[in-house]
């Protein structure tokens, strides 16, 4: 009489629980092992009132160590019409078997529906009200007291850059602008009077400043392949020349900065920080992707944003996986900083995944570490052990 084979699957099927529950917990003390390495630890964010519908757009730090974020919210006197994503469907829990979604269609190609088979057999298509936004820049304490708001009137505050001299440099929506110490515009540029209306539509994806110059990173498209060239202006708004051509970071995000007369840009979706003159020679670059050593860039496209502490070190964010680490500008690695928690982010879309936003502040002391979480409107802080 032959032997049920029962017994030994589950014998089997036990061995490899195991086998898998040990792997897991050697991974997970392995990064504990990692984040105790580390030279400083997440406390609890910074988080302040936000209109209904609001976000957090960008933060920055000025000479004073006071965080600037930028938020925006819904103008509802505006006259805003719901606009159709998609053309009126049928439901697809009520086409026939033939016509459903099926596995392998190719996206965006026949038969591809945006976003997947809806729940419940919900009707229509999804309306997503469009419309103008309006901006503000929050002055907020190193510890999280919100000193001061600005109202920027007519002018959206996408990315901003304090200058040395108390005054910020903002741009966003098509617009270039300057404030003084106490948020009033004093000059503002119309991007699409520029280059003959090269950059009319593109994206403000970075900024800069020098003593002598503004370096502004145009961007096209918001997917994987958007590509960003950089103008150099004058501290008056003249002059315009395209320095760089074809940089390459993701939805329209390129986080640029100045150290030492070169200009640094952070081009995440080829996993690299580059270093231009100001004339726009490449000086060298360094970076690689790597999702098992530290020193590497993980997720999609990394490093997405970066900002100087003390000594000139270089401290690059992550998406992704939260994680900060610290350069020489020459990208010598000088040790993990630490991490900020993404639980939120890995619940989101594959897309949200990929397009994270993680701008990073420095204090001037390197003791502590603001990164802003675009997804929960909040700004993550890190501290010195």
């Amino acid at each position: 009489m032959s032997r049920s084979p029962l017994p030994r699957l589950f014998l089997l099927a036990s061995f490899v629980v195991a086998l898998s529950v040990i792997f897991s917990q050697a991974a997970f003390c392995e990064l504990t092992e990692e984040q105790q390495n580390a030279t400083h630890e997440e406390i609890d964010p910074i988080k302040f009132a936000i209109v209904a519908n609001g976000k957090i757009e960008t933060i920055a730090m000025d000479s004073s160590g006071n965080l600037l974020a930028a938020i925006s919210w819904p103008d509802k006197n505006a006259k805003v019409q719901p606009v159709l994503q998609q053309k009126q469907e049928t439901p697809i829990t009520e086409q026939p078997p033939a016509k459903r979604q099926q596995p392998g269609i190719r996206p965006g190609g026949p038969g591809f529906r945006k976003g997947g088979p809806r729940k419940g057999g919900r009707k229509g298509p999804k309306r997503v009200p469009e419309g103008p936004r309006l901006y503000a820049i929050k002055v907020i304490s190193p510890e999280g007291r919100v000193i001061k708001t600005w109202p920027l009137r007519k002018t959206a505050a996408m990315i901003v850059t304090p200058l040395d001299d108390s005054t910020v440099f903002i741009g966003g929506k098509g617009k270039l602008a300057i404030l003084n110490r106490k948020g009033k515009i004093t000059k503002q540029l119309d991007v699409k009077t520029v280059l003959d209306g090269k950059y009319a539509k593109a994206a403000v994806s970075g900024l800069a400043a020098s003593k002598d110059y503004f370096f502004v990173a145009f961007g096209n498209g918001f997917s994987l392949r958007a590509s960003e060239d950089i103008v150099r202006f004058n501290r008056d708004f003249t002059e315009a020349k395209i320095i760089i051509e074809q940089q390459h970071g993701c939805c329209a995000h390129l986080d640029i900065d100045v150290q030492d007369e070169m200009l640094l840009v952070a081009e995440n979706s080829r996993f690299r920080v580059n270093r231009f003159d100001f004339e726009g020679e490449q000086i060298d670059s360094w970076g690689q992707r790597d999702r098992t050593s530290v020193e590497g860039f993980a997720a999609c496209c990394n490093p997405v944003n970066f900002d100087f502490g003390p000594q000139g070190v270089l401290y690059t964010a992550e998406s992704g996986i939260g994680r900060v680490k610290c350069f020489s500008s020459d990208g010598t690695f000088l040790g993990l900083t630490g991490y900020v928690d993404t639980t939120e982010y890995h619940k989101g879309s594959r897309l949200a995944s990929m397009s994270c936003y993680i701008p990073i502040e420095v204090s001037q002391d390197g003791k502590r570490i603001y990164v802003m979480d675009i997804r929960a409107n909040i700004i993550r802080v890190l501290v010195q052990k």
